[in-house]
């Protein structure tokens, strides 16, 4: 677990996270200290390990991440997994509780949309909706659902996200499928993506929910 005096709330993460990143805001002066705590249980069944290095940015550097961005990627093409992204796991849920953070990419230049795609056509998998219809054959897993039909708090967010790219959209994806085909594509600025999760995850664990992997791809302005 991060936390810190200043900046946004930080989530509390475990489970299997190689490769993951944080980027911690802790505001201008010593005097605000980022404490990370390691917390573990007497399981002496489960097998632990950790190596986290920390770097500290001075705030003007290229490399700093925009305000309100835990994660910051700065590529034309790169993939975003969920934190403790994997294999499914029947009866449990993979995707953490109590998220509620923001994934920010770096505009290129001369780029002016940007493509989202999932890793494989099984590496979506987050949020159970609304309406019971969708959920009372015990089997979400034909559906990719979006807007209100998404709760309210446990959803993937796009804004402007659509199958062509049009700049009028959904902002909020969820089910067992991204949209209809794991397509969408924004033109909203910044480009960023919105993962959201409650703090029950039953529903989630019933369907072995295991999160997202999902590509993006920069695509280039058209005259």
């Amino acid at each position: 677990m991060v936390r810190t005096t200043v900046g946004e709330r930080l989530p509390m993460l475990c489970g299997e996270n190689k490769g993951q990143h944080l980027y911690v805001d802790m505001g201008r002066g010593s005097a605000n200290p980022v404490v990370l705590s390691v917390i573990t249980n007497e399981l002496e069944n489960v097998s632990r390990k950790w190596k986290i290095r920390i770097s500290f940015i001075k705030c003007d550097n290229y490399v700093m991440a925009p305000s309100g961005c835990l994660q910051y990627y700065r590529s034309p093409s790169d993939v975003i997994r969920s934190f403790n992204y994997g294999p499914k796991i029947e009866g449990r849920s993979r995707y953490l509780a109590n998220l509620r953070y923001t994934t920010c990419i770096r505009v290129e230049e001369n780029f002016c949309a940007i493509k989202w795609t999932t890793e494989t056509p099984e590496s979506f998998s987050w949020g159970i909706s609304n309406d019971p219809m969708y959920t009372s054959q015990g089997n979400i897993s034909s559906y990719g659902l979006t807007g209100s039909l998404c709760n309210d708090d446990d959803f993937i967010g796009i804004d402007q996200g659509s199958q062509e790219g049009s700049g009028v959209g959904e902002d909020r994806f969820c089910g067992d499928r991204l949209f209809y085909s794991n397509l969408v594509i924004s033109r909203s600025k910044p480009f960023q993506l919105k993962l959201r999760s409650n703090s029950d995850q039953t529903e989630n664990a019933r369907f072995a929910q295991n999160g997202v992997a999902l590509r993006y791809t920069q695509l280039p302005c058209v005259n």
